[in-house]
């Protein structure tokens, strides 16, 4: 059996991947599951998977933890603390989809004691890539991208003719505001979060209404493949079937397509390095009928100019940090109804632009220029109210 924990459980690639395991149980034993603050979701996948463990990271629900998983035998926890020493268990595989900054100790952690480590947590590579991939290097855990268009390129590139990529291109479906006429000023926050192809979180559904998901998944896509930021191309694509493409210097594209199901690349990491037969359905191309690609223009996703910040050849670990940072403070604004959805973009901009400091040597210099970027944030959308 496949020892399996997976932080952020209750989530979108949590809930995808215990319902694959749920459905496979004979294959799996869970050792982890772990949420922020849906104690009830966590207690019904903890006693559904029988994990070992469930753990809750705000500690002011693990009372109303503990009387949910009453009379089972799954083992009751709480705490930032706790959660990162459950990252250290000996797994064959630990799912990282904790969002946010919030999860790189637990992605860190994990490191070392899992074989593989199936990221979702685009954050953990971007703020921290150096040091996590000579981690994983050293320990021999193998990264696995769980992003559907990090993970179409994985399975394209892997360890194929990878001195022969001229570029590769992450697609995007463009969000909500893609192709509308709308005054971008006057965005409410319902609006922002009602995705058209994928169900998703609050703060992942903000992201990819801006593009700055994939101004992180650029990043992450380079630092993972080690390109340059230049051989990273994002396209618009709004059905959203095809995920990656890679083109080759020979003249040949290859792409990976598949309908918008986040099951589809979850089975396959869980199953790595074989391919299972499952009941998913494959792409029927004649009743797709057209496949179009667009440029992403900035008058739409003023996001991306943020790239005219970033050294193209060499990651600059500090500005991503602020980047990150910066994103997360104003999402979170947005989502309280603090601030406009233009102001987002205008938020990370002020703050990537001026922000100075030495790249992180270790986990804790991340944390610490997280915090100073996120307070220069913040007191960029104080001067916004006065």
């Amino acid at each position: 059996m496949k020892r399996i924990s997976i932080f952020g459980a209750t989530g979108s690639i949590g809930t995808n991947a215990c319902s694959i395991i749920s459905s496979n149980l004979s294959k799996y034993k869970v050792e982890v599951l772990s949420a922020n603050k849906n104690y009830k979701k966590l207690a019904r996948l903890a006693k559904k998977l029988n994990s070992k463990y469930a753990i809750i990271s705000d500690n002011s629900y693990y009372r109303q933890l503990k009387n949910e998983l009453s009379g089972s035998k799954v083992k009751c926890l709480s705490g930032e603390d706790e959660l990162a020493n459950l990252a250290s268990l000996k797994t064959d595989l630990t799912i990282a989809s904790i969002v946010g900054i919030a999860g790189l100790k637990s992605v860190f952690n994990s490191i070392g004691k899992t074989k593989v480590l199936a990221l979702a947590n685009k954050e953990a590579i971007v703020c921290s890539g150096n040091i996590l991939l000579k981690k994983a290097k050293n320990y021999k855990t193998k990264i696995l991208p769980l992003d559907s268009e990090h993970n179409a390129l994985f399975q394209i590139i892997e360890k194929k003719n990878f001195d022969l990529i001229k570029n590769i291109v992450l697609t995007a479906s463009g969000g909500p505001f893609w192709n509308k006429k709308i005054n971008l000023n006057k965005v409410e926050v319902k609006q922002a979060l009602k995705h058209p192809n994928w169900k998703m979180g609050k703060k992942i559904s903000i992201d990819s209404a801006t593009l700055m998901n994939k101004v992180l998944e650029k990043i992450e896509a380079s630092i993972l493949f080690n390109l340059p930021l230049s051989k990273v191309k994002i396209l618009i694509h709004p059905k959203s079937i095809v995920h990656g493409i890679v083109n080759y210097k020979d003249g040949n594209s290859v792409m990976l397509a598949s309908y918008p199901d986040m099951k589809i690349p979850i089975n396959y990491t869980l199953n790595w390095p074989i391919r299972t037969k499952t009941n998913f359905t494959n792409i029927c191309l004649e009743k797709v009928k057209e496949l179009s690609f667009f440029n992403p223009n900035f008058k739409t996703f003023p996001s991306l100019k943020v790239f005219n910040y970033f050294n193209d050849n060499e990651p600059d670990y500090s500005k991503f940090i602020s980047l990150n940072a910066s994103n997360e403070v104003a999402v979170n604004c947005f989502l309280r109804k603090k601030i406009k959805f233009l102001d987002i973009v205008n938020i990370i901009k002020k703050t990537v632009a001026n922000f100075r400091q030495s790249n992180p040597k270790n986990i804790r210099d991340v944390f610490d220029i997280h915090e100073e970027a996120s307070n220069i944030s913040y007191n960029i959308i104080k001067n916004l109210r006065n």
